[in-house]
């Protein structure tokens, strides 16, 4: 079997309604769709997502870098996964949304040729369901806790508050509102995606103290390890690095070291292979995974995160596949939420087709 065409087909993805975080809102992305094509006529989807405050990429960088490695894949074996993520990552410097994407295509590609889901390709399932980590936030009090209650009653156990929002004060009345209306069985967690100072970090999480909350993620901005180990440290809420981690030299450099867990994006870390791999560094250094989508991504990426998800070993901190909230999909037939869980696509391959694409 051999490689006959790379293609990158740009996209729209739109969200029903903007996602608010600290430095951005997000209404729509611009994403990259990757489509390769073997000679025996098996097709295997991936997907690019633009991430401007993650990895800097956008949709016109993400189709570039696709553009100049795709021609040097054709003739070469799609079953050979491991050994192209490596030449990829020769071929050229960062970019691993790109590589990440054509990644993703060999494995639905492989899964097709095989006649298996990707999880088998990963070491078959760990899990039939993944919990779906889902949003909310606004840094109004009363109306985070009635959307956080709405979601619950909507059969959703794992909540994620967006914060850095508004008033420190407004958003821990955010946080012990819900905790206080939610049963106990619901998981509660935040995630301040850069918005605070050390100190205002180290204010919040302490005032936190006795609260059932899983984590709070990614308290201030990147750039500096030891003031997020200084912070994991004082917290008696576990704190998880996002933003932060951008390699697996970061991954290894929060191991055992205060931090309490990390975020692995399929945008970050080159893919499917980039994210087991990080997956099993985790594991090897007391690291709890939260494995996450960027926003916002198809169900093609989506159903990625959650093939990775259902093989993973333990997913601690949650998983949030990003194609929740879409106003439109690049298939008819998208990934979906069934009682707040994510069933894992049993069809060769990513178990999702591409057949409403609009660029």
């Amino acid at each position: 079997m051999k490689i006959v065409s790379v293609e990158a087909i740009p996209v729209t993805v739109p969200l029903a309604k903007p996602i608010v975080m600290s430095h951005i809102t997000v209404e729509r992305s611009q994403n990259v769709l990757v489509k390769v094509t073997s000679d025996d006529g098996i097709v295997g989807w991936g997907e690019g997502v633009e991430a401007t405050d993650i990895t800097g990429d956008t949709q016109d960088s993400i189709r570039a870098a696709v553009d100049f490695i795709g021609p040097r894949l054709v003739g070469e074996d799609p079953l050979r996964r491991a050994a192209l993520w490596w030449a990829m990552k020769k071929m050229i410097s960062a970019n691993e949304t790109a590589i990440g994407a054509i990644d993703m295509a060999l494995y639905d590609l492989a899964g097709k040729a095989f006649g298996v889901p990707v999880y088998e390709l990963l070491g078959g399932k760990v899990r039939d369901l993944v919990p779906a980590l889902t949003m909310v936030g606004s840094g109004n009090p009363e109306a985070d806790v009635a959307a956080a209650v709405a979601k619950y009653d909507a059969g959703f156990r794992w909540i994620k508050v967006k914060l850095g929002i508004g008033e420190l004060d407004d958003e821990l009345a955010t946080m012990r509102g819900i905790r206080s209306q939610l049963p106990p069985d619901a998981v509660l967690c935040g995630d301040a995606n850069q918005g605070w100072s050390e100190p205002q970090s180290v204010r919040f999480l302490g005032a936190l103290d006795g609260l059932d909350v899983q984590f709070v993620e990614q308290p201030i901005a990147k750039g500096d390890h030891n003031a997020m180990i200084r912070i994991a440290r004082s917290s008696p809420i576990p704190v998880c690095a996002d933003q932060s981690v951008d390699s697996f030299a970061d991954i290894l450099a929060f191991g055992h070291s205060g931090v309490a867990g990390v975020s692995l994006k399929l945008v970050k870390l080159g893919g499917i292979t980039g994210v087991m791999r990080g997956a099993a560094i985790c594991e090897s250094v007391g690291l709890a995974v939260n494995l996450s989508g960027k926003i916002a991504e198809s169900s093609v990426a989506a159903a990625a995160n959650v093939h990775c998800a259902a093989a993973m070993k333990a997913i601690e901190f949650g998983c949030s596949p990003a194609n929740q909230g879409l106003s439109d999909d690049v298939t008819s037939n998208p990934l979906r939420i069934e009682d707040g869980m994510f069933p894992v696509p049993t069809a060769p391959g990513l178990g999702i087709e591409p057949d409403t694409i609009a660029g």
